[in-house]
């Protein structure tokens, strides 16, 4: 039988994985928030697109989508994600005027990101994505 997603499993793998270095492609906002998603639930949104390292080619691969919103909106698709705060979901960081990034939801109202010193979490989201 699989393990439920509870809280308190979204916050053990985000604190596991979101522990690592900070690295573009390895262990970044996007890559680890997929790393944790993919503990939970067995799938990888990111598999199509890992490889990448370097800030530059981040860059690069978000602006072929059109910003990271227009790739994880391909990505969450093609995993066959759907829209909405669920959790053990995916979702955009909301902080207008800065970088976004990606998001695991420990609750509804409690997110959990990778930034360059660990982990940071914040109360608000943006759009979502979650396995029905």
């Amino acid at each position: 039988m699989a393990r439920a997603v509870t809280p308190a499993r979204v916050m053990a793998e985000a604190e596991r994985i979101m522990a690592r270095s900070f690295a573009w492609g390895p262990c970044d906002c996007c890559s680890a928030a997929c790393d944790v998603f993919g503990a939970l639930w067995g799938v990888d949104p990111m598999a199509s697109v890992r490889g990448y390292s370097g800030a530059l080619a981040a860059h690069r691969l978000m602006a072929r989508h059109g910003g990271l919103g227009g790739l994880a909106d391909v990505l969450a698709r093609r995993v066959g994600l759907c829209d909405g705060h669920r959790t053990g979901g995916l979702a955009l960081s909301c902080f207008p005027g800065r970088r976004q990034s990606l998001l695991i939801c420990i609750q509804p109202g409690l997110w959990a990101g990778k930034s360059p010193r660990g982990i940071a979490m914040v109360r608000a989201a943006a759009k979502g994505w979650y396995l029905a």
